[in-house]
């Protein structure tokens, strides 16, 4: 062998090559993330998983599984009303009224739309 890989090693893959086996599948189900993310979520974080991947150097089959599985896990469900993931490749849809705004603009609206609500409170109404 002197130090070379053998011709049984593990192939190495780009994460888009990478397919969800039988065995990620049943971890899905089994570890609740199918019921907690449902199957349009859990498409989009693959989608998302996959965007932010391609850009890593190739990997094993092995071991784009674990990343993936760490990945799932750490994805959030997505809130009442907010059918669809907020941080999709691309910009993607959401019902959310803040899509395609940066976190930071969505919070100087809220700040912006709190101050004039504060002052719409403080401002003499002409009946005191």
């Amino acid at each position: 062998m002197n130090g070379s890989k053998s011709s049984s090693s593990s192939a190495l893959i780009p994460a888009a090559q990478w397919h969800i086996d039988d065995a990620t599948q049943a971890w899905v189900r089994q570890q609740g993330h199918l019921d907690r993310l449902g199957e349009h979520a859990l498409r989009a974080a693959d989608e998302k998983w996959r965007t932010y991947r391609a850009v890593w150097a190739p990997r094993t089959a092995a071991a784009w599984s674990a990343d993936w599985r760490e990945w799932i896990t750490r994805e959030r469900a997505p809130a009442a009303g907010r059918p669809y993931l907020r941080s999709l490749p691309g910009g993607g849809a959401s019902t959310s009224p803040a899509a395609g705004r940066t976190r930071a603009e969505q919070h100087a609206t809220a700040l912006l739309n709190a101050l004039t609500e504060l002052e719409a409170r403080n401002s003499p109404t002409g009946t005191e």
